[in-house]
């Protein structure tokens, strides 16, 4: 005998049920649900879209610009100085050693030759990380102080203080540096020759260059500017980052305390350390006139560090394309232009073919020095102390 028992419909409704929406004409409308897993993918293919179409336009640009140069043109001009591009190594080696010690001097104590062989694989691996890798700024100054604490064996908070008053050095450089290069540039007359007088608009602009470094390098060595960034910071109104903010503010006042006692106490060492870093910026400048140079080009070392001055900005603008590859090829392209060049397509090939393997050089050291740091880091935690 069967048993007669009214089957009731099961109307839950499951996370991947299709909902169906009538507009009133009787036809169905579907749309289906919104999930964490289709919102990621939605993001990873928009990435993935804006990637490619920053190639394309990269692409585009190198292609309008080299389309009509002959590539043997290049290789003589490239051939005829390859005895001499070893000398394009020695600037970048002396700019590493230069900026290597300014970051030295921001760490407590006085920097020994052993302090500089430890902090070494910290600069050049994340440089090499910003050079290679999307937005790898991010990636490298997140990562450069742990390494520098782990090196120096500093607690963290005071290798964050040291790698923020080395990139506060190195920005404050920075603008000496281009202050220095325009009052270079405007000295020069027919392009290699020196004038010897400034113009009256050049000294104002030079003068209030200047004063801009020196103002923001005083500001923020007087006070305690992270604690109260903070403390503006909280004002908005989440709490999620109120909590989280609330959970760092201990560890930005050590900072902040770290920060201050090394602007007190060690003034002659934030004075050393911002000479370091513009010697560093000069030469890293100087790379470019000595390429042009090796070349056959006579340019004046004022146009050298004007264009890579302006290539170093263009850098910070694109951080998000590796190298500013691209926007970089079309300003070297459009200096080595202005210079008067006899074949300037040609000479600018050669020297972005030079500059992009030597970059690629000190990549591929600076990997090779981050792995170095990771085996020495698993020999330290696997090594115990015997009885």
């Amino acid at each position: 005998m069967k048993n007669n028992r009214s089957v009731i419909p099961d109307t839950r409704q499951r996370p991947d049920d299709i909902a169906i929406k009538n507009d009133g004409t009787g036809a169905g409308k579907k749309s289906y649900p919104s999930s964490p897993a289709a919102r990621w993918a939605s993001r990873k293919l928009l990435g993935i879209a804006l990637r490619l179409l920053a190639v394309s336009i990269v692409a585009f640009v190198l292609w309008h610009q080299f389309a009509g140069v002959k590539i043997g043109a290049v290789l003589v001009l490239v051939d005829r100085v390859r005895f001499a591009l070893f000398l394009v190594l020695i600037p970048p080696v002396l700019e590493l050693i230069a900026e290597t010690f300014g970051l030295a001097l921001c760490i407590p104590g006085s920097p020994t030759p052993g302090r500089l062989l430890k902090v070494l694989p910290a600069r050049i691996g994340c440089d090499a990380l910003t050079n290679s890798l999307p937005a790898g700024v991010v990636a490298a100054e997140t990562l450069r102080p742990v390494l520098v604490s782990r090196a120096c064996k500093l607690p963290i908070e005071e290798g964050v203080a040291a790698c923020l008053m080395g990139k506060i050095n190195m920005a404050a450089a920075q603008g000496l540096f281009l202050a220095i290069t325009m009052a270079l540039v405007a000295l020069g007359s027919s392009g290699h020759a020196y004038s010897g007088t400034l113009s009256v608009s050049t000294i104002i602009t030079v003068i209030v260059v200047l004063g801009l470094v020196f103002a923001a390098v005083g500001y923020i060595y007087t006070g305690e500017r992270l604690t109260q960034l903070t403390s503006l910071l909280k004002r908005i109104a989440w709490n999620r980052w109120r909590r989280f903010l609330s959970r760092i503010e201990s560890s930005v006042h050590r900072i902040d305390a770290t920060i201050l006692h090394f602007a007190r106490r060690d003034q002659k060492a934030v004075v050393a350390s911002l000479v370091s870093f513009v010697v560093g910026w000069i030469l890293l400048g100087s790379v470019s006139f000595l390429i042009l140079r090796i070349l056959g080009e006579h340019v004046s070392l004022g146009q050298g560090l004007l264009m890579e001055g302006t290539v170093s900005l263009l850098r910070i603008a694109f951080f998000f394309i590796p190298s500013a590859f691209g926007p970089a090829e079309a300003a070297y392209v459009s200096f080595i232009t202005a210079f008067g060049v006899a074949d300037p397509a040609a000479v600018a090939l050669a020297f972005i073919a030079i500059k992009r393997s030597q970059e690629l050089l000190w990549i591929a050291l600076g990997y090779l020095a981050l792995l170095f740091s990771g085996k020495q880091k698993s020999r330290d935690s696997v090594s115990l102390p015997t009885q």
